[in-house]
């Protein structure tokens, strides 16, 4: 399959900051940028009309701007080349607390990136800017109405701007699936049966980031929500709006889906048999590139790493259901960035103005090209690799819906759906009753 290549960019100088915490890394990505972030930064000074420009400070990257991101940063820089660019790292378990500390400081970033199906929890706080009447009407109404819903408030106002999405998917080794003469799975009795023959050849049935990254599989759910207990169950239970508890409806259809994922791992289908609990990111992909296994539970956007590692083609679908008729569903989630509300005039000009930028047609391509799925599907764009195009056109089916994970319920949730929520009863460590217990024991904590 032929590669992709990112854009990569040379980082021009690195700095240490205690940012917010006290443990959160500052990077910077200009010449000459100064060691201060947030709003008590030098700003350039209006003249012959043009508008005060702030330091442009993002926070919440969780590593190195991506190719997209940078090819961005990188075009407001060339607009904007008096204006300094710095970006906060953090990880990805403290990114919403070192946000949440630096704006109720009054040090706010000019530019919060985050999730966009958690944006509520700073919006629900006042902590996020409308941008509805900053941002030009002609390029907000460009953006897929589908990844703005969860970045509006109630009255319309407009807290967040999505760049990009993703959403997960399984991915598998199409050279292999042809080899096997297999179909891709529609049901669990399906895909168990091709587990049962790869394992005759000593290659496990799939691997996944189950380390830091268990909604892959829970997305399993929300299908058996929605069949069986009703149209937007899933979201509810997102919401935190229905019991998970044992014995109630949607709690034992999640049952379920931990009964189906816990036959596999004690039957050794998930890789690398007795640590698939544990496995890590990059063990994942690197056992889905070796061949060790056929299938791999990941979210979309990390086709371009798999399209740099693997050298067979690859393919992509929705997870399969328990029944054959029943429609499968996955959470689709924006990546957005938010402008706090108690940043400067400068800054929110600064920010504005990258904002638009990160909208525009070139660097939506260059979201593309970083094999990844933009936030516009309205412009014409050019080298469209054909899988991409395949993920891309699950947006129009209406399978794909913002805010079911429940990730979102709460930060505790959050952590427990993504490390816990098969690790747990595949390890012993609690039993399907407990784990249901735990989820509803964390749901109610978040509606008090």
């Amino acid at each position: 399959m032929k590669k992709v290549v990112s854009i990569i960019v040379t980082l021009t100088m690195i700095l240490s900051l205690a940012a917010c915490s006290g443990k959160t890394q500052s990077t910077e990505t200009g010449v000459g940028s100064s060691a201060a972030a947030g709003a008590d930064t030098a700003e350039v000074k209006a003249e012959d009309g043009k508008k005060e420009m702030g330091k442009l400070v993002f926070s919440g990257f969780t590593g190195e701007p991506t190719s997209f991101q940078q090819y961005a940063i990188d075009k407001f820089k060339e607009a904007y080349p008096d204006v300094e660019v710095e970006y906060i790292v953090t990880d990805t378990g403290t990114r919403e607390q070192v946000m949440k500390t630096a704006i109720s400081a009054g040090d706010p970033p000019a530019i919060g990136a985050y999730w966009g199906t958690r944006i509520n929890s700073f919006y629900d706080n006042g902590m996020c800017l409308d941008l509805k009447d900053l941002i030009d009407p002609e390029i907000l109404g460009k953006v897929n109405s589908s990844l703005m819903e969860p970045c509006m408030g109630e009255n319309g106002e407009v807290y967040a701007i999505p760049t990009d999405t993703t959403y997960h998917t399984v991915f598998y080794n199409k050279d292999m699936m042809d080899q096997y003469g297999f179909q891709v799975p529609e049901t669990w009795d399906d895909m168990t049966a091709i587990f049962e023959r790869l394992k005759q050849d000593d290659i496990f049935g799939f691997a996944t980031n189950s380390a830091s990254m268990q909604d892959c599989m829970y997305g399993m759910t929300y299908a058996e929500l929605e069949a069986k207990v009703g149209k937007g169950t899933a979201w509810g239970v997102a919401n935190g709006d229905v019991s998970v508890a044992p014995g109630s409806e949607a709690g034992e259809v999640i049952r379920t889906c931990i009964e189906q994922v816990k036959k596999w791992y004690e039957a050794g289908y998930w890789y690398p048999g007795d640590g698939g609990i544990n496995c890590t990111a990059d063990d994942a992909n690197a056992a889905f590139a070796q061949g060790r296994c056929m299938f791999i539970f990941n979210y979309s956007g990390a086709l371009g790493i798999h399209a740099e590692s693997c050298d067979f083609e690859i393919g992509a679908f929705m997870k399969p259901v328990s029944e054959k008729g029943m429609t499968s569903y996955e959470n689709v989630e924006p990546n957005v960035y938010f402008v706090p509300s108690n940043c400067t005039e400068a800054q929110i000009n600064s920010a504005v103005a990258f904002l638009e930028i990160a909208l525009s047609e070139e660097a939506q391509q260059a979201v593309i090209d970083g094999n990844n799925i933009p936030s516009v599907l309205s412009y014409t764009y050019q080298n469209i690799p054909p899988l991409l195009q395949d993920i891309m056109a699950n947006l129009e089916t209406g399978n794909l819906i913002a805010g079911v994970n429940p990730t979102r319920t709460s930060s505790e949730m959050q952590t427990f759906v993504k490390q816990q929520i098969f690790a747990a009863p595949c390890g012993g460590t609690m039993t399907i009753d407990e784990t249901l217990n735990e989820m509803e024991r964390i749901r109610l904590a978040a509606k008090q």
